[in-house]
C-alpha cells in the first residue's frame, strides 16, 4: 500500500480507525451534504478529512450508488496510491459475468483440444499450469477483497457509533414539550416500515439474473458438510486405483510388465496422479469463480444497505439538529482500537499484505518470465511444462492456508464491531423509551442450529483456522520440496510435490466456501435489522415511514 519504503517499513501493520460522521443540518444547506446522495453526485461522502479529525483517523470514505464503498487509507493505514486503485477495480471486475464466461470458454476450448489429441500428458499439464497461476492470481485478489472488505466496515461501524452519541445527546436535550411525545411516537414507531428491498431477518441475497441463482445455488452445495464428505471420499477412491497398472508411456524394449527400470505398466504412476491434479485443478477453477462472484454480489447489496442506512441516520440527525437549534456541535470521534495479535498472526499479516498489495503479483509474473526464458534449455520438455505450476502450485497451497486463517479472525473483529453497534442501539432505545421487536436484535448463537453437520462444519472451520495450521502448511512444503530435490526435480518428484498440495488447497476451498456462507449471512442479518431499527428510530422522532 502506498510507497514501497513505507510499506516495508510498516508491514502487517493494522493501526486503530478513528472516525467522526459529517455533521448533518443547516450549515450543509448550500451544499451537497457530506453522506447525502443527489441526483447528479454518483459518490456520497461519509467522512471527510478536516483540521478536527482526530490523529490516525482514516481519512475519506465513500459509498457510491452502484454499491461500492471506497477509502482514501487502506487496510494497513498508509494512503492509496495508483496501483491500489487500479488493483481494487481489478478485483470488482473479477467477480463479473463476463471474466466467469471466459472461464467456461477456456474450459470448453482445453475439453475439445483434449478430444481432438486424445488427452496427451501436455493436455493434462497445461490445465494444471493454467489453474494453478489462476488461483495464485485469485489469492491475491480475495485476499484483497477480504482485507478491504474488512477495513471499509471497520470505518463504517465508527462512523455508525459516532452519530448514534450524537442521537443519544440531542435526544436528551430536545425541548420538553417535543420530549413529552415520546411515549405516543413510541406507540406509532411500532408500525415502522421498510424499503421491500431489504428484508430484516431472512440475510438472503437478491436474486438478480440466472447466473446469480447458479452461484448462490453452487455455493450453498460446495460448502457443505456433504460436499467435504463427497470430496474425501472421492480421494480414497482415487487412493485405491492407484493399485491398478496404468500404462507408463515408456518406449519399447520393455523390461516387464510392472518389473524392471523400463515396464510397460506401473502402480501409483505419474498418469494417476495426473488424473487427481487436472481433476482438482478443474474443481478449483470452477469454484473460484464462484466464491468471487458471491462475494462480489454480497459486497455489493451491504453496500446499498449501509447507504440507505446512511440516508436515514442523516435525515434524523437534520431533525434533531432542527429540534434543538444545535448546527454547531460536531459528532464525537469514535476510535475501534486495533486488535491485540501474537507474533505468529503478525507474521501471518505480514504474508497477507504482500499477497493482498500486488507484490505477489510482481514476484509471479517474474517466475513466469524467468520458466519462460529456461524453455529452450530445457527442450520445453514436460519437466518444463510442471516446474511454473509446481511453484505456483506451492505458493498457492500456503496462500489457502493463510487466507482461511485471516478470514476467520477479520470475521470475528467484524462481529465485535456490528455488535458495538447494536449494543449503542439498544442504549439510545431504552433512553429514548422504545420498545424494539425482539427480531432487529439478533442474536447470532442462539438462532444457529446447533445440529451434527454444525458442530461438526464448525470443528473443521475452526482447527483450519488455526495459526498452527499455517505453520504446518510450511512445513509441508519444505518436506515436499526435499522430496522433490530427492527425485532432482523428475516428473515424478514435481508431481508429489503437486498433488497433496492440489488436494488440501481444493478441500481449504470448500472450507472457505462454507466458512463465506454463514459470515456473509450473518453480516446481511446484521445489517438489514441495523436498516429497520432506523427506521423504527426515524417513525418515533417523525413519524414518517418508508412506502
Amino acid at each position: 500500500m502506498g510507497k514501497i519504503g513505507k510499506f516495508f517499513g510498516n508491514p502487517g501493520s493494522r493501526p486503530s480507525v478513528s472516525q467522526r460522521a459529517p455533521m448533518a443540518g443547516e450549515n450543509h444547506a448550500a451544499a451537497p451534504a457530506p453522506g447525502k446522495k443527489t441526483e447528479n453526485d454518483d459518490v456520497a461522502t461519509l467522512e471527510w478529512s478536516s483540521d478536527e479529525s482526530s490523529v490516525g483517523e482514516m481519512g475519506d470514505v465513500n459509498i457510491t450508488k452502484k454499491g461500492q464503498i471506497t477509502t482514501s487509507h487502506g487496510f494497513t493505514g498508509l494512503e492509496k496510491d495508483l496501483s491500489d486503485r487500479t488493483l481494487d477495480k481489478v478485483v470488482r471486475y473479477a467477480g463479473t459475468q463476463i471474466v466467469f464466461f471466459l472461464m467456461w470458454v477456456v474450459l470448453v476450448i482445453w475439453i475439445v483440444i483434449g478430444i481432438v489429441y486424445k488427452a496427451p500428458e501436455n493436455w493434462q499439464v497445461v490445465m494444471q499450469d493454467g489453474q494453478s497461476l489462476q488461483c495464485y492470481f485469485w489469492d491475491t485478489l480475495l485476499m484483497r477483497q477480504q482485507l478491504n472488505s474488512a477495513h471499509e466496515h471497520i470505518n463504517v461501524c465508527a462512523l455508525l457509533r459516532s452519530r448514534i452519541k450524537t442521537f443519544k445527546t440531542l435526544s436528551l436535550n430536545r425541548p420538553s414539550s417535543l420530549g413529552s411525545e415520546k411515549s405516543q411516537n413510541g406507540a406509532a414507531a411500532a408500525s415502522y416500515e421498510v424499503d421491500s428491498s431489504f428484508h430484516p431477518g431472512d440475510g438472503d441475497l437478491p436474486i438478480e439474473s440466472w447466473y446469480d441463482r447458479l452461484s448462490t445455488h453452487a455455493g450453498k452445495i460446495i460448502g457443505s458438510l456433504p460436499a467435504i464428505i463427497i470430496f474425501w471420499i472421492g480421494i480414497f477412491v482415487w487412493i485405491g486405483c492407484g493399485a491398478l497398472p496404468l500404462s507408463t508411456g515408456n518406449t519399447p524394449p520393455f523390461t516387464g510388465k510392472l518389473e524392471g527400470s523400463n515396464p510397460e505398466y506401473k502402480k501409483f504412476s505419474d498418469l494417476w496422479q495426473l488424473c487427481i491434479n487436472t481433476a482438482t485443478a478443474v474443481t478449483l477453477l470452477i469454484c473460484t469463480m464462484f466464491l468471487q462472484n458471491i462475494r462480489a454480489r454480497h459486497d455489493k447489496y451491504i453496500t446499498k444497505l449501509l447507504s440507505a442506512v446512511f440516508d436515514v441516520d442523516i435525515e434524523i440527525e437534520e431533525h434533531l439538529r432542527s429540534e434543538c437549534g444545535d448546527f454547531t456541535t460536531p459528532n464525537e470521534i469514535i476510535t475501534i482500537h486495533k486488535i491485540e495479535r501474537s507474533a505468529g498472526e503478525k507474521m501471518i499479516d505480514w504474508y497477507a499484505d504482500v499477497i493482498g498489495t500486488g507484490i505477489g503479483i510482481c514476484i509471479a509474473i517474474a517466475a513466469v518470465g524467468a520458466w519462460i526464458g529456461v524453455g529452450s534449455t530445457m527442450h520445453w520438455n514436460s519437466n518444463w511444462w510442471l516446474i511454473i505450476g509446481t511453484y505456483t502450485g506451492l505458493i498457492g497451497f500456503l496462500d489457502g492456508f493463510v487466507l482461511r486463517q485471516v478470514y476467520f479472525r477479520i470475521v470475528s473483529h467484524e462481529q465485535d464491531n456490528y455488535s458495538a453497534v447494536a449494543q449503542d442501539d439498544a442504549e439510545l432505545f431504552e433512553v429514548l423509551g422504545i420498545h424494539c421487536p425482539d427480531e432487529l436484535f439478533v442474536d447470532h448463537e442462539s438462532k444457529a442450529k446447533k445440529t451434527v453437520s454444525f458442530k461438526i462444519s464448525d470443528f473443521i472451520n475452526r482447527i483450519c483456522s488455526s495459526q498452527w495450521s499455517v505453520l504446518v502448511s510450511v512445513i509441508i512444503i519444505l518436506a515436499l520440496i526435499i522430496i522433490a530435490s530427492v527425485l532432482h526435480w523428475s516428473t515424478t518428484g514435481q508431481l508429489i510435490a503437486n498433488t497433496p498440495t492440489m488436494i488440501i488447497e481444493e478441500f481449504f476451498l470448500i472450507v472457505l466456501i462454507q466458512a463465506h456462507n454463514w459470515a456473509d449471512k450473518r453480516r446481511r442479518v446484521d445489517i438489514s435489522t441495523l436498516y429497520a431499527r432506523r427506521c423504527l428510530l426515524r417513525s418515533h422522532f417523525k413519524g414518517k415511514q418508508i412506502e
